[in-house]
């Protein structure tokens, strides 16, 4: 059985008194009936309070507490008195006497008392016994962090509640519970103006120009969000060309948000500075939404250009000494033909390829798939048809391709230097 500290330090006392020659400690007068709940003993529980910790949607740990009826005096742990023989037939808790657990900061927050639960609180409780009883509470979803206080008293129907001549109250004891909810930071990336989700966004610009688009971050745990910050990576041709949209040319109208309160959303714009001279087609990179706590998100950023640029080269001058080749890009429709031709200065054909523009799986020129190439990548080993390598000096590429459904013809000069 637990012994209570108050029944130790009453022991200690009463010693003490006989050493120092006082008058001895009142010792627990015998009553009609009475039980009480040990103070500071079981499990998370101490100062006649169960301090219990949880997650929004979930139930808290358990804490464990003890309810006795003492039939002697070593058994009255708050010495109010105790009965030599009563035995309590229908303990209950009284829905009325249920307080809801009140949100310490904020009043106006509360977890219903009704979702205290109580295991195996005894039915029956006789003379001399002494029962363990459990209790947890049930978090409902979306509850904010916090700390959480109510209580909830213990009665019995039959025998009722009285008092000792001291005017204590016996056959009652109130219990306190205390609950943390913890704290979960999360938060969505969503439409800007509806509460879906995002899946990507995808914006539209010439060569030269700015694209904007605009997302919201919605805070969706049960605690302020603080410190979101915002980041993007290169943007790349979905046609892997080598060809970018630097991470530098994306910028954000907040670059942080400090904090973000509960069911709080903030409205982001995202722009990109299209590079003059780049090549039309799609560029692909990402935004990064972090806040402090929380896992990085990711939201894909999609920048379809257009672009009068015809030719674009990887590396001019190319130089054979540096183990370079010639990579030659240009705009063309998914889905269709091409051809590439490399002159001389004196007009002399050197190298000729031909080709078709991937369209993607199951992707037409008119309806080409996410996967689709809008910009062609052609290598030219820096040599003729016959595999001979090609002088140093100056040579002339023209390029015949489909760009939204027009023949286009663009010529360009590649410098090549042995």
């Amino acid at each position: 059985m637990h012994v209570h500290l108050t029944r130790r330090l009453r022991s200690w006392l009463g010693g003490l008194t006989l050493v120092l020659g006082l008058a001895p400690l009142a010792r627990a007068q015998v009553v009609a009936c009475d039980f009480d709940v040990s103070d500071n003993e079981g499990i998370n529980f101490y100062g006649s309070t169960a301090h219990l910790t949880g997650r929004a949607g979930a139930s808290t740990i358990r804490g464990q507490f003890f309810i006795i009826n003492a039939n002697s005096a070593e058994m009255d742990v708050d010495s109010d008195g105790y009965a030599t023989a009563c035995d309590y037939p229908d303990l209950y808790v009284p829905p009325d006497t249920r307080i809801n657990l009140t949100n310490v900061a904020n009043p106006a927050l509360a977890i219903p008392a009704q979702n205290i639960i109580l295991v195996n609180l005894p039915h029956i409780l006789l003379s001399g016994q002494m029962a363990r009883v459990e209790l947890y509470v049930e978090v409902p979803p979306g509850t904010p962090a916090g700390v959480y206080r109510g209580e909830f008293q213990v009665r019995d129907r039959v025998r009722g509640v009285t008092l000792n001549p001291e005017g204590e109250i016996l056959g009652l004891d109130r219990v306190a519970v205390e609950v943390t909810v913890l704290p979960d930071l999360s938060f969505s990336i969503i439409n800007a103006d509806t509460a879906k989700l995002l899946d990507s966004l995808v914006l539209r610009a010439r060569a030269g120009q700015r694209a904007s688009g605009v997302f919201r971050v919605a805070n969706q745990g049960n605690a302020p969000l603080n410190d979101v910050r915002f980041a993007a990576t290169d943007l790349t041709s979905e046609s892997a060309v080598g060809l970018i949209i630097p991470k530098e040319n994306v910028t954000f109208s907040v670059a942080t948000l400090s904090t973000m309160l509960i069911n709080d959303t903030a409205r982001v714009t995202v722009t990109v500075q299209v590079p003059r001279g780049i090549l039309g087609g799609r560029y692909r990179g990402t935004i990064i939404v972090q806040g402090q706590g929380t896992a990085s998100q990711q939201l894909p950023l999609v920048v379809i250009v257009t672009s009068s640029r015809g030719i674009l080269f990887e590396n001019n001058p190319v130089r054979s000494v540096n183990g370079d080749i010639g990579r030659i890009s240009f705009n063309a429709d998914p889905g269709t033909e091409y051809q590439v031709a490399i002159f001389d200065m004196n007009g002399l054909l050197v190298y000729t390829v031909t080709g078709t523009v991937f369209a993607g799986v199951g992707g037409t020129a008119q309806a080409p798939t996410a996967g689709a190439d809008f910009a062609v990548s052609v290598p030219w080993p820096l040599g003729n048809g016959r595999g001979e390598a090609v002088a140093s000096g100056m040579y002339v590429v023209v390029v015949q391709s489909i760009v939204n459904g027009q023949l286009q013809l663009a010529r360009d000069r590649l410098m090549v230097i042995r």
